[in-house]
């Protein structure tokens, strides 16, 4: 008996009974959200999943062939429905993973060139500080001396030190404004 029922509710949707649709969407809906939510916690998901179900149904209505019954049918359509949109979003996160990488190598690669761009620049420009300026500031900035060991160095006051600094600055930081607008 509920054989020849599927056959004439599958005949019927065939032909566009859309009486026949609403009563098979209204008796499955709600079961295969269930049936969905023990592979998937995101009812947002599920409901779109089983809408999704019930508008290829709809529309390929003619073209459906059931070889088991409408029910395993169903529940088969909607679990194949979920597997292909976890498929899609893990392809989609894939694919924004692979974007971010690519724009994250491009950023360092950015970053790496526009650093050894400045590093550069930075040396040009402390060729053009004055030579005891240059000599105090290298001890103290590359080779890690303090005041006091520079002072014994050159022979000259800590003050005296600090002024080449305070100079190398100045000169290093209008070098290098200069330069960046070239």
């Amino acid at each position: 008996m509920k054989h020849k029922n599927e056959i004439f509710i599958i005949n019927s949707l065939k032909s566009g009974d859309k009486k026949i649709f609403e009563r098979l969407y209204s008796d499955y809906y709600q079961k295969l959200c269930v049936f969905l939510l023990n592979h998937c916690q995101n009812r947002a998901i599920i409901e779109d999943v089983v809408q999704d179900v019930f508008l290829n149904l709809w529309m390929k209505r003619k073209d459906i062939h059931i070889k088991t019954s409408l029910n395993a049918f169903l529940y088969r359509a909607a679990y194949n429905r979920l597997m292909d949109k976890y498929r899609h979003l893990k392809l989609k996160n894939n694919m924004l993973s692979s974007y971010y990488h690519t724009a994250v190598m491009l950023a360092a690669d950015v970053d790496s060139e526009t650093s050894k761009k400045r590093a550069k620049l930075l040396e040009n420009c402390m060729e053009e500080l004055p030579e005891r300026c240059k000599e105090v500031f290298h001890g103290s900035k590359i080779q890690g001396l303090n005041y006091k060991e520079l002072s014994e160095r050159f022979q000259i006051s800590i003050k005296t030190v600090e002024g080449h600094i305070s100079r190398a600055y100045r000169i290093l930081k209008e070098c290098m404004q200069l330069e960046k607008f070239k």
